[in-house]
């Protein structure tokens, strides 16, 4: 005879199957038969929280194919990515940007899209930081003693395999919308261009599209439960995981950075390492430089900024009025790269690297428009310089105006320190004097770049990555 736990149990999993085959009767991942009661899933061993979930973001992305690790679908791409990629702002809390890739080539161009969309209420699945909380309760309590253990329906049995589509044509413009709902996520792949081939492509893409069964460990399996290869390299979206974000917002890990101190004209941070010898002449200031904005879309751009870095130090020439609008400047700030999911070069011959964090600086809105970067070694350390412009601070009754800029950023102590040099024009920033770093004892080093080396280093191309 069975006990009443185990009868319990059996209709609990019959309860978990009906539902999940009524809401979504052709989901594609193997799931139990209905009269194998055997096969009632198996509560996991209480462990540690892993440090980070598997995020909506989350995929692998080659020159010509992409697939989204957490929602478990792939398809082959319509443009390569290389020379395509752009990057994006932050997205508001509850979206998440998967996948963005443009062209222009005359009047041709085209773009697609893919992002995604937390549950509406009331079809809530687990979110990311849901999901490590509640690892990080059954780690430290367990079961409740006495109470049946609830076991949850599986992911894969609330996919739904399919994507719905709708085409629109307004003379020579094309659009395209493609969607599904995924684990009770909404996800959307979105096309537009005025090149008719380009969006027979992406249709042609679309309709081959492959769905999967993803794992708890982050891997992919097919629907006959099969480990599927994953092409490409490890990819997170087109600009910060939502979650990395949101966790940002919350923590301000940046509250941690010690600030240093300015004595006898030389800035001291003996927590970090560094000591800045102030150039001749100059004086530390007090006050933001930049003041927060005023469009609601850039405020969460803005705080996420400032959640993940500090400025540390302001600098002007004595006798200069503070926040004068073309009055030359030097800004020292850390930055923690982690916090804003930062790849920092490793060589002089990573440029992807260095082309990356130059598309990011300008998404972040406080370091400018990068018109182009090189990687350099100075005194044997390794710095990643950006050369453009920068609107001089607002403050005052007089419109901002652009001012020249070079941008020295390196890591240190798994921070990345960045010094803005601003001034008038080229000229006066060449003759701009950039005072001596020392790290830990080494010998002072000299940011200075002449004009004649900013001449010979100049690109034909300004990188593909900072494209917009």
């Amino acid at each position: 005879m069975s006990s009443p736990h185990a009868v319990a149990l059996r209709a609990l999993a019959m309860m978990c199957f009906l539902v999940a085959s009524a809401a979504l009767g052709h989901a594609q991942c193997p799931v139990p038969e209905p009269d194998d009661l055997r096969r009632i899933p198996r509560l996991p061993e209480p462990k540690p929280a892993p440090e980070e979930p598997i995020l909506p973001e989350a995929g692998f992305l080659s020159n010509t194919h992409y697939t989204s690790q957490f929602f478990g679908f792939s398809f082959d791409l319509p443009l390569t990515v290389q020379g395509h990629e752009i990057m994006m702002p932050v997205m508001p809390e509850k979206e998440h940007a998967l996948l963005a890739l443009q062209y222009e080539e005359g009047r041709r161009k085209g773009y697609i899209m893919v992002t995604a969309y937390d549950p509406l209420p009331g079809f809530d699945a687990k979110t990311p930081e849901q999901r490590e909380r509640e690892l990080r309760e059954w780690s430290q309590i367990g079961t409740a003693a006495g109470g049946l253990p609830q076991v949850a329906i599986p992911p894969s049995m609330l996919k739904s395999a399919h994507f719905y589509h709708q085409f629109r044509h307004r003379g020579g413009n094309y659009a395209a919308q493609y969607w599904s709902g995924i684990n009770n996520y909404m996800v959307k792949v979105v096309v537009g261009t005025n090149d008719a081939h380009f969006l027979r492509k992406a249709q042609e893409s679309m309709a081959a599209v492959h769905f999967y069964c993803p794992q708890d460990d982050g891997t992919l399996r097919d629907e006959n439960g099969r480990p599927v290869k994953l092409e490409g390299r490890a990819y997170a979206g087109p600009t910060v995981p939502t979650f990395r974000v949101n966790a940002a917002l919350r923590d301000e890990p940046a509250k941690n950075i010690p600030r240093g101190k300015v004595a006898d004209g030389v800035y001291r941070n003996p927590d970090i390492g560094l000591q800045y010898e102030l150039p001749q002449g100059w004086k530390a200031q007090s006050g933001n430089e930049f003041d927060p904005p005023l469009e609601p879309a850039a405020i969460r751009e803005y705080q996420f900024l400032h959640a993940c870095s500090q400025t540390l130090l302001q600098l002007a020439p004595e006798g200069h009025a503070a926040g004068g609008s073309s009055d030359p400047a030097i800004v020292l700030r850390a930055l923690d790269p982690n916090c804003l999911s930062m790849r920092t070069a490793a060589s002089l011959g990573d440029k992807r690297a260095v082309d990356k964090m130059a598309a990011s600086l300008e998404e972040l809105g406080e370091f400018g428009e990068i018109g182009w970067d090189e990687l350099r070694s100075i005194s044997d350390h390794l710095f990643m310089v950006f050369h453009g412009t920068i609107a001089s601070s607002s403050r005052g009754e007089g419109l901002a105006e652009r001012l020249s800029q070079t941008i020295f950023a390196t890591r240190y102590n798994k921070l990345l320190l960045v010094w803005s040099f601003m001034a008038p024009t080229t000229s006066a920033l060449d003759e701009l004097p950039t005072g001596g770093i020392t790290f830990e004892g080494s010998p002072p080093i000299q940011l200075r770049i002449t004009e004649a080396e900013r001449a010979g280093s100049i690109p034909k191309v300004p990188p593909t990555a900072s494209a917009k």
